[in-house]
């Protein structure tokens, strides 16, 4: 009786872990952290949510939402490695963690994904990236080897953990609980920035210009991670279609440059993609569009004299490059990766690489960013990397678009403002968040292509389609497993 009820106790909370109450709930807890900038505080104790979860629930699934909200209050915590390495027992109690989830929940191995192959291509070209020319000690420094594994074989690893723990399940929507995470991690990141704002009201209110947040860059990338799920849930609420123009301007509220240029073009992508096949709520994208730029008319200037700065400082950049009086770090830094490249074109300068410190230093244990993905592949690779990752993307939108549902077009557009914002910042070369989170999407997607019951967008009549899967959704647990 006893062992029945423990049973039931534990599903139930496994049960709960996986619902929008836990999300919204771990997401209130997090921004009382944030609110009162107790981020390192917040971080450390949602690695010990993580680290429960892990031991008590099977599905891996569980631990996404509050890993979003580690890593947005992780994002304040600038050059902070000194304080976070101080708490190594407590990694190594997580560790701990990890390791015991795979023995409790242990399946065997599955290396069928698509996408092996070309990751395995990338990780060979990131292990051999500057042999020749990288000193030993260079390569063989701590930060080298982080860099190396995560980028590498460390990300096939776990790329073949996503694909064996994140299939789709009879008792929810692998789809809708993707959409959701990334909807609620939005709306996290969104109170975090605009209650920043807030606590600053009266220096806005003197300054009438915009705050300058140390951490406005990573916090872009992650709203463009976010605003093309909050475009696709508004096929179930109706509400979240605000959510998307809603974190594009908190963008606009971060001052990112890179946020302001590439997340419109994202907004572009994600209004022409929906208005075309979501032709149930196509007057509803369109009235909000007019609406928008007709209140930006309005009050155009007072728009650009707020967000001003942001247009000054990206103009003031074009222009040095057109008249030759550049004072733009990244100019520099590109130079020097293209020279990097040149003499060094078939194996690079390796990722472990200093020699570009002198331009821009960084954070501790920070590898010499040249802030620019195909830079960074050419210079850090040299022509082999630059074959790998063409290879490996080319591999990603086969996936993506042989089957172009619209949780594969979302997924795309959310991968895509990712290399968009790698142009101009480490992005795609962020193991930790970023490419962890894109190497789980695609998982996701090759599972969801086959198991799970979706509108495929490429005839005429998407409207007719979507209806016909609404209506022949499956209303039980058994019809869900039939299918």
């Amino acid at each position: 009786m006893d062992q029945r009820l423990n049973a039931s106790w534990l599903q139930k909370l496994r049960d709960f872990v996986l619902t929008g109450r836990c999300m919204i709930a771990l997401s209130v807890l997090a921004a009382l952290f944030s609110f009162f900038e107790l981020d390192v505080l917040g971080v450390l104790v949602f690695a010990c949510i993580i680290g429960f979860i892990l031991v008590t629930c099977e599905d891996l699934l569980s631990t996404f939402m509050p890993f979003m909200l580690v890593c947005l209050m992780g994002a304040k915590c600038y050059n902070s490695y000194s304080i976070f390495i101080q708490y190594v027992p407590l990694g190594i109690v997580i560790i701990a963690c990890i390791l015991l989830h795979f023995v409790l929940y242990w399946k065997k191995l599955d290396f069928k994904g698509q996408l092996l192959k070309p990751m395995l291509f990338v990780s060979v070209a990131v292990t051999l990236g500057g042999v020749g020319f990288i000193s030993k000690a260079e390569y063989f420094s701590p930060v080298s080897i982080f860099y190396i594994l995560s980028l590498g074989f460390g990300m096939v690893a776990l790329y073949v953990i996503f694909y064996t723990h994140l299939t789709v399940r009879r008792e929810y929507s692998l789809i809708d609980k993707v959409t959701l995470i990334m909807v609620v991690a939005g709306c996290f990141a969104a109170f975090v920035t605009v209650s920043f704002y807030l606590i600053h009201i009266n220096e806005v209110l003197e300054t009438r210009d915009l705050l300058y947040m140390q951490w406005r860059n990573n916090y872009s990338t992650f709203f463009m991670l976010c605003i093309p799920f909050a475009f696709l849930r508004g096929h179930k609420q109706p509400y979240s279609i605000m959510l998307g123009f809603f974190f594009f301007f908190c963008i606009l509220l971060t001052g990112s440059r890179g946020g302001l240029v590439f997340g419109a073009v994202e907004m572009l992508m994600c209004c022409t993609l929906f208005i075309l096949y979501d032709k149930r709520r196509r007057l509803t994208y369109i009235s909000i569009c007019l609406c928008l730029a007709f209140a930006v008319l309005v009050f155009s200037r007072e728009f650009f004299s707020f967000f001003g700065s942001t247009f000054d400082r990206l103009l003031s950049a074009i222009n040095g490059v057109l008249i030759g009086q550049q004072q733009e770090v990244r100019y520099y830094q590109y130079m020097r990766g293209i020279e990097d490249f040149l003499h060094n074109p078939i194996l690079g300068t390796g990722i472990g690489y200093m020699g570009n410190r002198d331009v821009y230093a960084g954070a501790d244990f920070a590898i010499s960013w040249y802030h620019c993905a195909p830079i960074q592949i050419a210079a850090s690779f040299g022509s082999l990397g630059i074959v790998a990752y063409v290879y490996q993307f080319v591999r990603r939108m086969i996936l993506m678009w042989k089957k172009p549902t619209m949780f594969n077009m979302t997924v795309f557009l959310s991968y895509i403002s990712l290399e968009l914002m790698s142009l101009v910042n480490p992005g795609i070369f962020s193991p930790i968040p970023y490419l962890l989170i894109v190497t789980m999407f695609f998982a996701i997607v090759e599972h969801c292509n086959d198991g799970e019951a979706q509108a495929v967008i490429t005839t005429g009549d998407m409207d007719d389609e979507l209806q016909e899967t609404d209506e022949t959704e499956p209303k039980s647990l058994e019809e869900v497993a039939a299918r």
